[in-house]
């Protein structure tokens, strides 16, 4: 049992948001700051600072933070790790493969968190998407080539976004307090509780060989960040308290997802790739 927490702790280290944060909307392509644009920058970003400020002081009450001093010091030691760390090795990895050999990674690590999906659907009584969801896991699998290849959408079985997180807020289980966690980003209790349960229900972490399974676990986490080097630059370009606006967006992004919304792209966890 103190193995198995070890190899989750280790195997949060390695995933920096891999499950709280994620891509941004878009990519931001960062605008040259000339004499002839800075006044409109200035313009343009006190308007979104204003913006910012209404949206956030509307689904500020409904969050509980009563850490925020301890998750604030989380949140600026997760950025120096991601800044000085995670990123260097997400962008030798990049450099150094071809595209192809990337998706297919990607593509491996997508088809071991399904069975995750298939649990979370079973959860919620989707039955009939757990099903596709398992469907999905064993076409991709085999066909696919141990997911190497996405077969699975080909044939009509549609690859979801579901985890033990949003099965417990479908059952009326509420956040509980705002978390930062050390490396993973912004959380919050419940979402923590269901990050172990994604854990455990992943293949790659019961495999026997230690080497290989520390190796696959590594692998994984290099993959989760180098998804993340496109994210956006945003909270660099905007004058706001990046901490509060990771966390609106966390919680309100968690709370689409739960209720089954458009939930559209998660914000960087905890400002990675700032």
């Amino acid at each position: 049992m103190n193995n198995n927490l070890i190899q989750l702790a280790l195997a949060g280290v390695l995933t920096a948001g891999m499950s709280a944060g994620a891509l941004a909307d878009q990519p931001f392509e960062r605008p040259q700051r000339t004499a002839d644009v800075a006044a409109p920058m200035q313009v343009a970003q006190s308007d979104a600072d204003d913006d910012f400020a209404e949206w956030e002081q509307e689904i500020t009450p409904q969050i509980s933070d009563p850490f925020e001093r301890i998750n604030r010091g989380v949140f600026w030691f997760n950025d120096q790790a991601d800044r000085f760390v995670i990123k260097p090795v997400a962008k030798g990895y990049d450099w150094l493969l071809p595209q192809p050999v990337k998706r297919g990674v990607s593509n491996v690590f997508d088809n071991l968190f399904t069975p995750v999906v298939a649990v979370s659907d079973l959860l919620q009584g989707k039955f009939q998407h757990s099903a596709e969801d398992v469907g999905r896991f064993v076409v991709n699998s085999t066909v696919g080539v141990v997911g190497i290849f996405d077969v699975a959408t080909g044939w009509g079985l549609e690859k979801r976004h579901e985890d033990i997180g949003q099965a417990f807020g479908a059952w009326g289980i509420g956040t509980g307090p705002y978390l930062v966690l050390p490396i993973l980003g912004p959380s919050n209790v419940r979402d923590g509780v269901g990050l172990v349960g994604n854990y455990f229900l992943q293949p790659q972490h019961h495999i026997a060989d230690d080497e290989t399974r520390w190796g696959v676990t590594i692998l994984g986490g290099i993959d989760a960040r180098y998804r993340l080097l496109d994210a956006s630059t945003v909270l660099e370009q905007a004058a706001l308290d990046r901490y509060a606006f990771v966390r609106s967006s966390y919680m309100q992004y968690r709370q689409n997802l739960v209720e089954d919304k458009d939930a559209g792209q998660p914000v960087p966890a905890a400002s990675f790739g700032q």
